[in-house]
């Protein structure tokens, strides 16, 4: 499945449940992450401006798509991290970093998920999306 086809499909299972199930469902999704290395989490790849410490270390595959990996203290991070990774896990760059920036918005404003009162963790979504952008850049 395609990174849009695979967002608009989550967005889609949002719209009918109340905040609590989407909170419940961003926890259950974030259970799915697989472990992240500890020695990965370092200051070069933690995610700027996330009140909770949330790492993503991007590499490049022998056939020129991209494999993240990512782990957070937040729950509502972890899950965001495992939609976004799930999206783009075996794209191209240019996907990432070209193409996706109008269907990322468009699941972030039909999934709502800009859940928290907390005005730092309000935009986590979007901190995580372009850090992984600046990520596929690095390599």
């Amino acid at each position: 499945m395609n990174p849009k086809q695979f967002l608009d499909d989550i967005a889609e299972d949002f719209t009918d449940l109340t905040r609590e199930e989407i909170l419940l469902t961003l926890r259950d999704y974030g259970e799915q992450l697989s472990p992240m290395d500890e020695t990965l989490k370092t200051d070069d790849n933690m995610v700027p401006g996330c009140a909770s410490a949330t790492h993503i270390v991007c590499s490049h595959q022998p056939d020129g798509t991209l494999h993240f990996v990512g782990d957070s203290q937040s729950f509502i991070s972890k899950g965001y991290i495992y939609v976004l990774t799930e999206a783009f896990n075996g794209s191209q760059p240019e996907e990432l970093l070209e193409h996706s920036q109008p269907y990322v918005q468009a699941f972030a404003e039909k999934a709502g998920v800009r859940l928290s009162m907390i005005q730092s963790r309000a935009n986590v979504f979007e901190r995580i999306y372009h850090f992984m952008q600046l990520k596929a850049l690095a390599q």
